[in-house]
């Protein structure tokens, strides 16, 4: 068998989740193609006591009219590294249309008998020719949305205007001229 690129029984928990978030970007959301939406670390409810982050969201218009906008589609993905990540209760928040774990190849077995119903998995495979890539080998169930679109495309903007505020201080070595605290975002 052909060795891969990472070595995931032998990987830190910290290490297989970075090498998961960056396969589902490259593999998945195919990055830079411009036509596929997406963000990372979107959070939503953050003025209740208990809000929830979505590991990665990704957004697929119908088209630019403001019908085919609400009727687009949402899919949530949620990076797993190990058993303990779906035992703790934080990271399950499926709130979109299509909901996705992604999970080292070490953990499908689990993640196909503790993932809740309807859940997909993505999981690395060794494909030929091209080493290891992300690949669904469940796929997700519909789920009917409970927010609405302009919900989740604001808490996607919100998220992608934090990382460019992040991507701006480390280019520019400047700070900001008020942090995010103070502007109560």
């Amino acid at each position: 068998m052909k060795k891969t690129k990472y070595d995931w029984e032998n990987m830190s928990h910290p290490g297989i989740t970075a090498a998961l978030g960056l396969m589902l970007i490259k593999d998945v959301f195919h990055y830079p193609d411009p036509r596929i939406y997406w963000a990372n670390e979107v959070t939503y409810d953050y003025t209740l006591a208990h809000p929830i982050r979505v590991d990665f969201m990704r957004f697929k218009p119908r088209n630019t009219l403001p019908s085919g906008l609400e009727q687009s589609e949402f899919l949530a993905y949620e990076v797993k590294s190990c058993k303990q990540d779906f035992e703790s209760g934080h990271g399950l928040n499926f709130i979109a249309d299509l909901n996705y774990v992604v999970v080292p190849p070490t953990l499908v077995g689990y993640a196909r008998e503790h993932n809740p119903f309807g859940v997909g998995i993505y999981t690395p495979v060794t494909e030929y020719g091209r080493g290891e890539v992300l690949k669904c080998v469940k796929p997700s169930r519909r789920f009917p949305r409970e927010r609405p679109a302009l919900e989740l495309l604001f808490g996607m903007t919100r998220s992608l205007g934090r990382e460019h505020i992040k991507g701006l201080k480390d280019s520019m070595d400047v700070e900001p001229a008020m942090e995010q605290k103070e502007l109560e975002i």
